[in-house]
């Protein structure tokens, strides 16, 4: 720990860090652009010159400048920030870089978070003295998500540095030289990687901005925010949604989403589909009143069988009915059957158990998901095996990744095995005394990047670049192949294994590789739908941890938000939709009626059609909560809507096993509440007075507060016993007052309504959660590392962070109250998984296993709402390895029949290079093709191929 002097005070510092980066961490305010704590130094701005001295025992009053990003802390060091020499500097570098800004900060969607308004400020640079004309640039067309305004450039480098060197895309660059470099494409076109939107967080100045704000723009310090959850994968990165009231009458009152610093889950940085993915809560799609089937005679017409058409109702008439449901299945009159959802919070799926009884509720999956969910559950609890943060990730020293695309199922995750491939550059700098914040001196470092082994039915895109070897193999080699590092690995006999001599050989360097790692980190997870690679891949898991004696970083991707979460209510196999439609088929005639509650749940998506409209046909009522009108709500006879993520309070659990809390950010519109809240309001009405205090459902009653449901799931589920101690609760003060969602600097709080009444009405009341709903309360983010306003005086921007970390990159100064990193409770007994059935019957010539294939765009069930992801999503197509597409005569855009078990499938193929032979990809969880989801996995013949039409020549 270096002891230096700044300014005459003396502090113990980091020895580790550049001088800037020891400036700020001790508070101190240093001006810089092209710096990043996520990226290192480049010396690219000259921006925080800073005066070095040298020893106290020589007479030096002048010093001398250096950059201080690019210096090292040295024992005994006397630097100055304050000095006249360096404060000069500063000033002149901001004024030259002033030079060609064009000053449209009224106009800029950056304005009022704007680093480089901050530096301007803080550098003192107050008077504009350049007359000349300015340098201009023609904008680019970057897709739906970026602007681009080129002319506010100062030359930083971050964007590039980022986009190209940190996310590894090749299709934005610094152009030119001198005085006119241009940051942008070769020619117009979208971003095409799935990070884009970070340059929005990135740049300094308003370069890139957020597209889909500037449709619903308002300053950021009239957005109020709340700590939330991306709910469009199950990585669980933490966010900070943005929301004002909407004056168009459109409901866009969810302006926007940012990166919510979480050191262990997603640090700086999150994907396009999570920062984008938020307009489906504006979406014309939102359920906002209530509604009920019509009863009368209407005129027929040509809507599918069983569809219902709806009026609105008011709340209390439509609470009655379900009352009256509730109430008779209480009297054996009727039964109950709920239906569950990954895709919504613990709470409003335990409200719904709580409600029909475990016996009656259904996880809303069918049984090989859920099959898949219980056996990671149980690999992840195995004391061989521990579930990674980012930090890890980003620091294993060999990988191997199982047939899990895991740039499209967990995008953040693939992101930071980027930096992993970095280690063995890194390792060599430091055996060279180069420190890792000089990143362009390590990045310039040759040799091997750490071996990242890549086997699957899909090469990955993504990481295809920096994997020693990205091999593909049909999903039974797979299996095979990572049983048997498994068994090399624990120094067993793996002889006979009948598997192409590319995978055996490689089979040995794998297991070789991570014997010998010491940070070795195995991934996988569900989006094979294959029980053999999840068993497998926890078998090659538990055995290195035996081999090392600590347990192996392992993480195993889940497909939705709270797939892990959902699956701890389900210990048992039972509980599929499977399950639920065998035992609708064995019901008596005379068996009571059943009502089927439906939470938040497409099972178009889950099952197929023909079985879905079976199991809506079994009851005789259908009542359904949710946000969006999807194929489901076509059947309800009643419908209740539900509140979004940004909306609502409650829990997730991620794939690692981490409980998070998310809070409400604004108060939805017309009658949207949390699912769990109408539960509670059909038993607390009228209808149900009669409702015995022994019956379960009866507990409901005693639910007041989201803390409440927390609690009670706490004491009631073995795996979430500390489900309670994540987030505070309704109670939490900070010197007797709530932390405040809006800013200090929030305006027009007596204008929000002033269309509909002149005189101030009173703030909604928020009686859930720590925050209120207006700018009364703690302000300060670095009183709670609940304030997810960050900003601190003279930094507006969302650099701001650095003043409420432990250090630079370090966690939030006070923990991150939103989080429990912690695996789920009840650590089970080591876990062998099944031997690998190594005599599995090869396919027959003609033959293809289909296996489903993932888009960053089109494969979230919520995401695809929103008009700029769904422009993107693409249409259906069958991915072809090139191979089989010259053994069969497939051409791009030919259409291919296959024959399945079930039927006839015909889809327009696509040939990639991508794809291993023997296996086609399938598109799974697109919008318009639902009923694929429910073919996967299969095997299947073609049958025909009809070659795409051939264009006249004119």
């Amino acid at each position: 720990m270096p002891k230096i002097t700044i300014d005459g005070k003396h502090y113990e510092v980091d020895g580790e860090q550049n001088l800037l980066g020891t400036c700020l961490s001790l508070g101190l305010n240093l001006p810089y652009f092209c710096w990043h704590p996520a990226m290192g130094s480049v010396g690219a701005c000259r921006q925080c010159a800073i005066v070095e001295y040298k020893d106290a025992d020589d007479d030096d009053d002048d010093g001398k400048l250096v950059m201080g990003c690019m210096t090292p802390v040295k024992d005994g060091g006397i630097y100055s920030i304050g000095a006249e020499t360096a404060r000069e500097f500063r000033g002149g570098i901001i004024e030259d870089l002033m030079t060609n800004h064009p000053h449209d900060c009224p106009v800029c969607e950056e304005g009022g978070e704007c680093h480089l308004q901050d530096m301007t400020e803080m550098s003192g640079h107050t008077y504009r003295r350049f007359r000349g004309l300015k340098r201009t640039h023609r904008n680019q067309y970057l897709g739906p998500f970026i602007n681009h305004e080129m002319n506010r450039c100062i030359a930083c480098y971050r964007c590039v540095r980022f986009y190209r060197d940190y996310a590894g895309g090749d299709d934005l660059d610094a152009l030119g030289r001198n005085n006119q470099v241009y940051f942008g494409r070769q020619c117009d076109g979208r971003l095409e990687s799935g990070f884009s939107g970070n340059l929005v967080e990135v740049c300094p100045t308003g370069v890139f901005t957020d597209q889909t704000f500037s449709r619903h723009f308002v300053r950021k310090w009239d957005l109020q925010t709340a700590p939330s959850i991306c709910e469009h994968c199950a990585v669980g990165c933490n966010t900070a949604p943005g929301a004002r009231h909407d004056f168009s009458g459109h409901g866009e009152n969810l302006r926007r989403v940012v990166n919510f610093y979480n050191r262990d889950i997603n640090g700086y940085f999150i994907c396009d589909r999570g920062r984008f993915g938020y307009e489906y809560a504006n979406s014309d799609r939102r359920i906002k009143r209530v509604l009920v089937a019509r009863r009368e005679e209407i005129i027929g017409s040509t809507a599918g069988r069983g569809d219902r058409l709806h009026r609105e109702v008011e709340p209390p008439a439509a609470l009655e009915l379900l009352a009256g449901s509730i109430l008779e299945a209480h009297r054996g009159q009727r039964q109950l059957i709920g239906i569950g959802s990954p895709r919504t919070s613990l709470e409003n799926n335990f409200a719904l158990r709580q409600l029909v009884g475990a016996s009656n509720f259904y996880s809303g999956l069918d049984a090989r998901e859920l099959g898949l969910l219980q056996r990671l559950d149980r690999i992840q609890r195995d004391p061989r095996i521990h579930s990674p943060t980012i930090p890890e990730i980003e620091n294993a020293d060999a990988v191997l990744v199982l047939d899990e695309d895991i740039s499209r199922t967990a995008p953040r995750i693939a992101l930071a095995l980027r930096q992993a491939a970095r280690n063995r550059q890194k390792a060599h700098a430091q055996s060279l005394k180069i420190p890792l914040w000089q990143d362009a001196s390590v990045r310039q470092l040759r040799g091997e990047a750490s071996p990242i082994f890549i086997v699957g039915s899909r090469a990955s895109y993504f990481l295809g670049d920096i994997a020693q070897e990205n091999c593909l193999a049909t999903p039974a080699d797979t299996a095979l192949f990572a049983d048997r590092v498994a068994s090399l690995v624990a120094g067993r006999d793996a002889a006979e294994y009948p598997l192409p001599d590319e995978l055996l050989q490689l089979s040995e360097r794998v297991a070789d590789t991570l014997k010998n790692a010491t940070r070795p980190l195995v991934i996988s997870g569900c989006g094979s739908l294959d029980q053999d690679i999840l068993a497998a891949a926890g078998k090659v898991a538990a055995c290195l941890g035996e081999a090392t004696g600590t347990p192996c970083a392992t993480y195993l991707a889940c497909p939705e938000a709270n797939s892990l979460g959902l699956a701890q209510l389900f210990p048992e196999e039972e509980g599929s939709l499977d399950h639920l439609l065998q035992y609708l088929a064995q019901r008596q005639p005379e068996s009571p009626p059943v009502s089927l509650l439906l939470l938040e749940n497409d099972l178009y998506r889950r099952m197929p059609a023909e079985s879905v409209e079976t199991l809506f046909d079994s009851a005789a009522e259908l009542i359904l909560l949710d946000t969006l009108f999807q194929p489901c709500s076509r059947r309800a006879d009643l419908v209740f809507p539900a509140a979004a993520t940004p909306e609502s309070q409650g829990s997730f659990v991620n794939s690692a096993g981490a409980m998070q809390r998310y809070y409400a950010v604004y108060e939805g519109a017309g009658y949207i509440q949390e699912s769990w809240r109408w539960l509670v309001d059909a038993v607390n009405a009228p209808a149900c007075r009669e409702l015995s205090n022994e019956s379960p459902a009866a507990a409901l009653r005693e639910w007041e507060h989201s803390h409440d449901v927390t609690e009670a799931i706490a004491r009631t589920v073995p795996g979430l016993t500390r489900l309670s101690e994540v987030g505070p609760g309704e109670d939490f003060r900070i010197e007797g007052m709530k932390v405040a969602r809006q800013s200090h600097r929030a305006s027009g709080r007596t204008a929000n309504r002033a269309d509909q009444r002149v005189a101030e009405r009173p703030p909604h009341q928020d009686p859930d959660s720590p925050f209120t709903f207006t700018m009364e309360g703690i302000q300060y983010a670095g009183a709670s590392p609940l304030q997810a306003n960050i900003w601190s005086p003279g930094w507006n921007s969302n650099q701001a962070i650095h003043k409420f970390q432990q250090g630079i990159g370090g966690r939030r100064e006070g923990g991150d109250g939103n989080l429990v990193m912690d695996r789920i409770a009840g650590e089970m007994p080591a876990w062998d998984a099944p031997a690998t059935a190594a005599s599995a019957s090869p396919h027959q010539p003609g033959e293809f296993r289909l296996v489903p294939v993932y888009r960053l765009f089109g494969s979230g069930e919520l995401s695809n709402y929103s008009p700029s992801i769904a422009e993107l999503a693409g249409k259906p197509l069958i991915q072809v390895s090139q191979p089989d597409a010259s053994a069969f005569n497939i051409e791009s855009g030919a259409i291919l029949h296959l024959q399945l078990e079930s039927g006839e499938l015909a889809l327009e193929a696509a040939v990639s290079d991508e794809m291993a032979v023997g296996v086609l990809g399938i598109p799974r969880g697109l919008k318009d093709a639902p009923e694929l989801n429910s073919l996967l996995p299969a095997t299947a013949s073609v049958s025909r191929v009809e070659q795409p039409a051939q264009e006249e020549e004119i």
